[in-house]
């Protein structure tokens, strides 16, 4: 297969995986208490959420091959750390969704210890996951080659997502807010690429 046609499927990989993030913030119980664990909507949210940034690791590829030439130093940079951050957060989708539900209903004694995630984890999820999608989505405005507005929703959503996540680890935020502004961010994050992958996908074949 033609390397453009590659690129191009990339854009359908990514409209799909920002329909599936979005989605799966929709679904996702409110709060992260023992509560929201045996939640029967907590592993089919969580599912929805690995799958969906499976498929963002691979669609991304193809949005950089497509801008590379235009997004210079920037989106180089900002495709490394979104590239790492978003298989991280994929391993964090798969283990709440398989291996804390099952402490959330098996062993409850240490539930507070297994799902308080190790230091490293939230600021490499904020350095790569967060900062490499904001420096994309400026990178991608910038090139100008993809809509320019789907790199604006795409820097806004995960800057909300990742405030959200940040706060809500560090106690700054509680109740259902963090809830409320993370699946906000999840939504515009999720239209942002969404929208860059129709715009991709529906290019027309020189």
């Amino acid at each position: 297969m033609p390397t453009a046609n590659l690129v191009r499927w990339s854009g359908l990989i990514s409209l799909l995986a920002g329909i599936l993030f979005a989605l799966a913030a929709f679904i996702h119980p409110a709060g992260e208490d023992l509560a929201a664990y045996n939640s029967p909507r907590w592993v089919t949210a969580h599912l929805l959420g690995w799958v969906s940034v499976m498929l963002m690791q691979l669609g991304l590829i193809g949005l950089y091959a497509r801008q590379v030439e235009k997004t210079a130093w920037l989106g180089l940079v900002g495709f490394i750390l979104a590239f790492i951050g978003t298989g991280f957060a994929g391993a964090i989708q798969f283990m709440v969704a398989t291996i804390i539900p099952l402490v959330a209903a098996k062993a409850t004694a240490i539930f507070d210890q297994a799902r308080t995630p190790p230091s490293f984890a939230v600021p490499l999820l904020a350095l790569g996951f967060g900062l490499g999608y904001v420096l994309f989505g400026i990178a991608t405005m910038r090139a100008g080659v993809l809509p320019r507005w789907s790199g604006l929703l795409l820097s806004i959503g995960v800057s909300f997502f990742m405030f959200a996540e940040v706060s809500r680890e560090a106690s700054l935020l509680s109740g259902t807010l963090p809830h409320v502004i993370g699946d906000s961010g999840a939504a515009v994050l999720g239209l942002g690429l969404a929208w860059m992958g129709y715009a991709l996908w529906s290019e027309k074949r020189e």
